[in-house]
């Protein structure tokens, strides 16, 4: 099973968008939630970040049809 992490930090309101753009997906697919200063300082600038099996699928202003497409793969 793919692990679907979704790296994000406080008070980051593209991060919020973004969340609420992938909530329906949550329902379906298990998703971890973690913040940047985790282990995963290398997309501080880069957050919010969707990462699947550690490869990014999407990052900053997320597109949902890009991120279905890339976890239906």
């Amino acid at each position: 099973m793919s692990k679907i992490i979704f790296v994000t930090s406080e008070n980051c309101e593209l991060c919020s968008k973004a969340l609420k753009k992938i909530k329906p997906l949550t329902y379906l697919l298990p998703m971890t939630i973690v913040d940047v200063s985790d282990g995963y300082d290398e997309y501080l600038l880069r957050i919010p970040v969707l990462l699947k099996n550690e490869e990014v699928i999407d990052e900053g202003i997320f597109n949902i049809w890009k991120i279905i497409k890339k976890l239906a793969i």
